[in-house]
Parts: structure tokens; C-alpha cells; sequence
């Protein structure tokens, strides 16, 4: 049963799978952006049974392969996970982002458990724009050098239209990843930094809602059949068709 914290203590608020979900995703998408920009070139490798060679977007496409593992894992972790990682927890409706915005516009700084409502509004808001890349990486090609593992299963057209949608979709993902930082940094000037608790998974106990108990954390070992689940799933998308 959880207990009210004390003022002088920090409070465990975010799990070792949500942590590692979320930087493992800075990772990717940082990596995304990268080899999408320098497009169809490649390196190769000597290694003793032969030259290994790997082309950008063949480590591009593997990037999005691992972005729709993370996505599928994240969306089973949002109803099966911690408490600060349930959906039903932390995303509320319009009103309470509104009154959440309002009181940013006051100078106030509301205190959350975990994510605030306008913080669980981006967090979907990523999630739906990643699943779009994702689903129209599938069908994309780039007409020179590769194209995506489902792409054979559209029209050329069809494929070129999705190609730039993908194109136009990660440009608002990065507007968005953009905003999601430039809160971050704005919660750390009003000394709240949730760069480090979603670091370290906890929270100073003053930064917590008056009354406020610790949240029910989930057993790690919970995430392995999610993991399992997803990485099928990817395995699925990208095989049987």
C-alpha cells in the first residue's frame, strides 16, 4: 500500500522500462534523422570471412523496425505497466489540459505525480506521429537505392505518394520532439528538472502534490512478455506479408 512521502525524501515515479523505452526512442529517432538525411550512402566492413556492407538507409530501415518495436511495447506498456505509465492514469481530458496551460500562463507550476496533462497530450501526440512514420516507412522507397519491406505490396505511385507523406510526417515529428524539449527545459528553469527523474526514476518528494503517496511501480520482469509481444509483432508486420 502506498505511503504519503516526506518533503525531505525523493519518490520513485518512473520504472526502468519506461526509462528505457524513452532514451532508447531519443536514441533511434536521433539516428532516423541522421541516416535518412545522408540518404543512399554506404560503408563496408573487412571482416574475416568477407566485406560486409551496409548501406544508410538499409541502418535506416533496421531504425524503424526497432521505432515500431518501441511503439507496440509502449502502447502494452500503457495498460499493463506502472501507474505513471498507464494510460488511464495520466491522460485526461481537454478541460484539464486547458486549466494545466492556464495556470502555466499565471506563473503558476502545478504539481504532478507523473506526466502533467499537457505533458500526456504530447506523449500521444509522439506516439500517433511514430506510428505514422513508421506505417508509411513500410511502403516507402527512395527510387534509387531501397525501398520499404512492404512496399511491394502498393503501386509505385502509391508508394511515392506515402514516401512523401513520411517525409512530412517526421518534419512535424521533429516540431513536436522540439516542443517536448523545449518544456523540459522550461520546467528545469521553474526547478522542476524531468530530465533527471526520468533519469533516475525518482522525484524530489517537495516537487510531489501535497498529500500526494508514491505511485505503484511495476516489476520489470512484467515488461519481458511485453517485449516479446512487440518484437513478434514487428516480426509479423515485416515477414508474413
Amino acid at each position: 500500500m502506498s505511503t504519503p512521502t516526506s518533503p525531505s525524501t525523493s519518490v520513485a515515479v518512473w520504472d526502468l522500462p519506461t526509462r528505457l523505452f524513452h532514451w532508447i526512442l531519443v536514441l533511434c529517432v536521433a539516428l532516423l534523422y541522421v541516416s535518412g538525411a545522408i540518404g543512399g550512402l554506404g560503408f563496408s566492413l573487412s571482416l574475416p570471412t568477407g566485406q560486409w556492407v551496409m548501406g544508410n538507409m538499409d541502418v535506416h530501415m533496421a531504425l524503424g523496425e526497432i521505432v515500431m518495436g518501441l511503439v507496440i511495447f509502449r502502447l502494452i506498456w500503457g495498460l499493463m505497466g506502472s501507474s505513471t505509465a498507464r494510460f488511464g492514469t495520466f491522460v485526461q481530458g481537454p478541460k484539464a489540459v486547458i486549466g494545466y496551460l492556464c495556470a502555466l500562463r499565471r506563473g503558476e507550476l502545478p504539481l504532478t505525480v507523473g506526466h502533467n496533462p499537457a505533458g500526456a497530450l504530447m506523449i500521444i501526440a509522439l506516439l500517433v506521429l511514430l506510428a505514422a512514420q513508421v506505417g508509411t516507412g513500410l511502403f516507402a522507397n527512395d527510387d534509387i537505392f531501397s525501398e520499404g519491406p512492404l512496399a511491394k505490396l502498393v503501386s509505385s505511385s502509391t508508394s511515392s505518394t506515402l514516401t512523401g507523406i513520411h517525409g512530412f510526417i517526421f518534419n512535424l515529428l521533429l516540431l513536436a520532439v522540439a516542443a517536448h524539449v523545449g518544456a523540459a527545459l522550461y520546467y528545469r528553469l521553474r526547478g522542476k528538472n524531468l530530465i533527471q527523474s526520468m533519469i533516475t526514476g525518482r522525484k524530489p518528494a517537495a516537487l510531489m502534490p501535497t498529500g500526494a503517496s508514491a505511485p505503484k511501480l511495476a516489476s520489470p520482469l512484467l515488461a519481458v512478455p511485453a517485449i516479446a509481444i512487440a518484437a513478434l509483432a514487428v516480426w509479423a508486420v515485416i515477414t508474413l506479408p
